[in-house]
C-alpha cells in the first residue's frame, strides 16, 4: 500500500516556469488583439459619426442658402406697360451682391460694402418677403433669416416688405466657425450652422443675348455688372470641419478644398467641402 502511494506522489508535478511563460505570452497576444480591434473599431466608429454629422451640418447650410438663392429677386406685379408688356414691380433693385473678403458690417442698416481684405466671402441675398416664404413674425408681417419683423414699405397703393439676407461665415465667442446671417435692419449676426469653417461663391453670368445661357462661373470680382444684374446662377461651396479632433495618426490628414486643390490637416480636424448650384428663377427671361 505504501509502495502504490510512493509511485502516484512520484508521477505528480506542476507546470514548469516555461510552460507558465508561453501561457502567459499566448493569453497576452489574446488580449492585445481583442484591445486593438476594440480600439480601432472605436476610432472607426468616432470617425464615420463626425463625418454623418459634418454630412447633415452641410445639407442644412445648403438647403437655407439654395432656398433664399431661388428666392431672390422675386417682387409681386404692380403693373403693366402695355408697349413693352414688362411688369413693374414691388423691388427691382439687385436681387444678390457679393463680396469675395465678406462685408464690413453684415447688419449695417444701409447698402453693404466689401471688407478691404481678410474674411472669408459673403453674399447678399434680396427678395420681397412675405407669411408665405419667410416664417410669420408674430405681429404677422414677414421676417428676416433671424425672425424679426420686415419694415413695411410703399409704392403707390401697394404696401409690402423687401427682405435682405446677409450670409457670412464668423468664429463664435468659443472658437468656432459659423454659418452667420445679418440683414439690413441693423441686427446684430446669428448663428445657423456650426462647423462652418469657410465659404466660397461663384456667380453664374448670362449671356447678354440669350438671359438663360449661363457663359461663365465668377467670383465676386469678376462680375462684370456691379449691380449683379446679369447673374442668374449661384454656386457656393461650404468647407465644413469636424466638431472636434478625430484624425488618428493612420487616418489620411488629406482632404480637397472648395477650389479642389489638396489640402493637409494638421490639427486633427476632418474637413470635406460641399457644393450646390442653384438658378435664380427670378432672374431668368422666359
Amino acid at each position: 500500500m505504501r509502495r502504490s502511494t510512493v509511485l502516484l506522489r512520484s508521477r505528480q508535478r506542476g507546470l514548469s516556469i516555461i510552460e507558465v511563460l508561453v501561457s502567459l505570452v499566448i493569453g497576452l497576444v489574446v488580449v492585445g488583439a481583442v484591445l486593438l480591434s476594440y480600439v480601432t473599431s472605436g476610432q472607426t466608429n468616432k470617425l464615420q459619426a463626425a463625418y454623418a454629422q459634418m454630412n447633415e451640418d452641410a445639407q442644412v447650410g445648403l438647403l437655407i442658402l439654395s432656398r433664399d438663392l431661388q428666392l431672390a429677386g422675386y417682387a409681386q406685379p404692380t403693373s403693366l406697360d402695355a408697349v413693352t408688356f414688362q411688369f413693374g414691380r414691388t423691388y427691382s433693385g439687385s436681387a444678390v451682391f457679393g463680396c469675395d473678403t465678406g462685408f464690413v458690417s453684415a447688419s449695417t442698416t444701409g447698402n453693404v460694402a466689401c471688407a478691404a481684405a481678410g474674411a472669408s466671402p459673403a453674399i447678399e441675398v434680396v427678395y420681397e418677403g412675405d407669411i408665405t416664404n419667410t416664417v410669420e413674425h408674430s405681429s404677422g408681417r414677414p421676417s428676416d433669416c433671424l425672425g424679426a419683423a420686415l419694415t413695411q414699405q410703399t409704392v403707390g397703393l401697394t404696401d409690402f416688405y423687401v427682405t435682405y439676407n446677409r450670409y457670412y461665415v464668423a468664429t463664435s465667442t468659443l472658437g468656432r466657425p459659423e454659418l452667420h446671417c445679418a440683414s439690413k435692419l441693423g441686427n446684430t449676426g446669428g448663428a445657423l450652422v456650426d462647423n462652418v469653417e469657410n465659404m466660397k461663391i461663384w456667380y453664374g453670368e448670362a449671356n447678354p443675348i440669350d438671359k438663360r445661357q449661363i457663359v461663365r462661373y465668377v467670383s465676386a470680382a469678376n462680375v462684370l455688372d456691379p449691380t449683379f444684374g446679369h447673374v442668374v446662377s449661384v454656386r457656393v461651396c461650404l468647407m465644413m470641419r469636424s466638431a472636434e479632433p478625430v484624425l488618428s495618426a493612420e487616418d489620411p490628414a488629406t482632404y480637397l478644398d472648395c477650389d479642389s486643390v489638396s489640402q493637409t490637416s494638421a490639427d486633427r480636424f476632418a474637413r470635406r467641402a460641399y457644393f450646390t448650384t442653384t438658378a435664380l428663377r427670378n432672374k431668368m427671361t422666359f
